[in-house]
């Protein structure tokens, strides 16, 4: 994964340097990540079946830009990757049926991933198309970056927004989002930062 942990850090470079409201959290993923390679051994890879139908898809939807580039390192590497799924003790909650089988993830780094950062995690994200990620909060802080693909966000009392390849986006503690496909699966990378080890909750109206 070294090409594709090169191109995350000449990301959050780009990112850290924008006048933005994430900016600050992508120079926190600068300067709590042990860049000078793996401390522990990587996970077996394990693909899925959303990975094989989508992720070739997200990386062709992707821009030219750091987020972009951050997608097609991944690729290139995509034997070495362990795809998992979330949110399976939701199994008997109609409203998150759709996401738990249209939604996966695989980590790049973390205090117990096999490069190491500090309290914080990265990750990567495919969520299929026309899926609803449901209004959820949590106590980390999030930055988020849309690599490849468009989707619908909405943050607070926010109205919603179209997103797409590029973009990045702030998640303050507490403050609920969601998000919502379309026509097209969705590549994002996403950082929990502070308290890596608490959930998510869903907010139900």
């Amino acid at each position: 994964m070294k090409h594709t942990m090169k191109a995350l850090k000449t990301m959050c470079e780009w990112a850290a340097a924008q006048n933005h409201d994430a900016s600050w959290g992508y120079q926190q993923i600068l300067d709590r990540t042990d860049w000078s390679g793996p401390r522990r051994d990587a996970p077996e890879p394990k693909s899925a079946n959303l990975a094989d139908t989508y992720f070739k898809q997200t990386v062709d939807l992707a821009g030219d830009n750091p987020l972009g580039d951050l997608a097609r390192a991944l690729y290139e590497e995509r034997e070495q990757i362990e795809w998992f799924t979330m949110y399976q003790s939701y199994h008997d909650e109609p409203r998150v049926k759709g996401l738990g089988s249209n939604y996966i993830i695989l980590r790049l780094g973390g205090p117990r991933a096999s490069w190491h950062a500090d309290d914080l995690t990265t990750a990567v994200t495919i969520q299929g198309p026309n899926t609803w990620y449901p209004p959820h909060a949590h106590r980390q802080k999030e930055v988020y970056g849309i690599m490849g693909g468009v989707a619908e966000w909405q943050r607070g009392a926010e109205g919603w927004v179209e997103r797409e390849s590029g973009e990045i986006i702030y998640h303050p503690s507490g403050v609920r989002h969601e998000t919502q496909t379309r026509d097209e699966p969705l590549l994002s990378f996403a950082s929990w930062i502070d308290h890596f080890h608490l959930p998510s909750v869903f907010v139900w109206e």
